[in-house]
């Protein structure tokens, strides 16, 4: 276990960092944290702010995760730092107690991929629990991690290197296998609460320059070893008695799995809403991608506030004659300044920026273009209609979809 920020995963233009609860957080009462970035100056950066090009930027100042992605990294090449403390910092400028935040465990800058490092990763490994499987210590779990081959007919594959790592804020990478010969394997005797997370990479004849010391800081041992895979997802986390979140599964609510906190933000930010409590008796759910920099966006978004205040009140007027709705947003913003700045014009919930559900729900959406609104069942989650953008934002069309 290691006492700092932790590297996660990283490609060729974000982080993913990680750091170990501070003070005592509860369910009821979470800590909320400050996290900050910059980029490395030189190879003899220590990360000390000093001001001037060393002076840190605010990514958020309202995180309740221990884990977070900064995404748009460009322009390093000696890496970047972080540091995270609770949340009592500004959001213009940096306290000048620097020893009150943690910073990297390892003491190094966290690097991001080259592109042709990137274009040599394999895919993320599978992994899931394998209860058809004993493990050997008792109150214990098994794990099936599984991957696509490696595929390259320049090199020749002499196995793959597996590594895990506990799903918690100290958690560090650690090595399951050196060299294995083929593409599946079960873990046994895992008893983390938190679960776990695998990745992957080639092991190739010819490989030279590389060493685990590089993991502290890079998804690449270096030389010409290719990269480890992006991480599974977690297997094994439990959740805690008494938690809120996740008491209805049903395809909706899947959507949004590994909300923090299963939380969503409401009230242009200033409140947040569980996600039982957001779909709870709704009709119909609008998904709504969108970002202030697309000039369309900015025009559609006052049509689509104006369709929802109606409808709120037609149902609270008469709700036995109409449906009820709700809205999330799917921020497709470059920078939390910017979705904030954009959410605080809407009436609706929204997804945070930070957390990676609001990702995955792009990529599930099949986002290639903003503004999207897809419209669901709000009971069962199956999608009504993939863009409703271009039609017109009546609630009686959209009540005819739900039977």
């Amino acid at each position: 276990m290691n006492e700092g920020i932790l590297l996660v995963d990283a490609d060729d233009a974000s982080i993913t960092a990680t750091w170990p609860p501070i003070g005592k957080p509860s369910s009821s009462n979470p800590t909320r944290y400050s996290l900050q970035y910059r980029p490395s100056t030189s190879a003899t950066d220590n990360g000390i702010d000093s001001g001037g090009s060393l002076l840190y930027t605010s990514l958020s100042t309202d995180l309740t995760a221990t884990t977070a992605r900064k995404r748009n990294l460009t322009g390093a090449g000696h890496g970047f730092w972080f540091r995270v403390s609770a949340a009592t910092k500004s959001k213009t400028r940096v306290d000048k107690s620097s020893m009150e935040y943690v910073g990297h465990a390892h003491h190094k800058s966290f690097k991001v991929l080259t592109m042709m490092e990137q274009s040599r990763r394999m895919k993320a490994p599978s992994a899931r629990i394998d209860s058809a499987t004993a493990s050997p210590t008792p109150n214990s779990y098994v794990a099936h991690i599984s991957w696509s081959p490696y595929q390259n007919e320049d090199e020749v594959l002499l196995g793959y290197k597996l590594q895990m790592r506990e799903d918690a804020g100290s958690g560090d990478w650690s090595t399951v296998a050196q060299c294995l010969s083929g593409t599946e394997v079960r873990k046994k005797n895992l008893t983390s609460k938190y679960g776990y997370m695998f990745r992957v990479r080639p092991v190739l004849r010819g490989e030279s320059g590389g060493s685990e010391s590089n993991l502290g800081c890079s998804v690449s041992e270096g030389g010409n070893v290719v990269p480890f895979s992006c991480v599974s997802g977690v297997v094994g986390a439990r959740k805690e008695r008494g938690s809120s979140g996740g008491a209805t599964s049903n395809d909706l609510l899947k959507l949004f799995k590994k909300l923090p906190n299963d939380t969503l933000l409401a009230k242009g930010g200033m409140d947040k809403v569980s996600l039982s409590k957001a779909f709870a008796n709704k009709d119909l759910v609008f998904l709504y991608a969108s970002a202030h920099w697309c000039p369309p966006c900015r025009k559609y978004t006052p049509q689509l506030i104006k369709f929802y205040n109606d409808a709120k009140h037609f149902y609270k007027q008469d709700p036995k004659r109409t449906r009820s709705v709700e809205i999330v947003f799917v921020s497709a913003d470059h920078d939390m300044s910017g979705f904030k700045n954009y959410y605080a014009t809407m009436p609706w919930l929204a997804v945070p920026f930070d957390a990676d559900t609001r990702e995955r729900l792009m990529s599930w959406m099949k986002v290639t273009g903003v503004p999207r609104l897809m419209v669901l069942d709000g009971r069962t989650g199956k999608i009504l209609e993939s863009n409703a953008v271009g039609r017109a934002l009546d609630l009686a069309r959209f009540a005819k979809m739900v039977k």
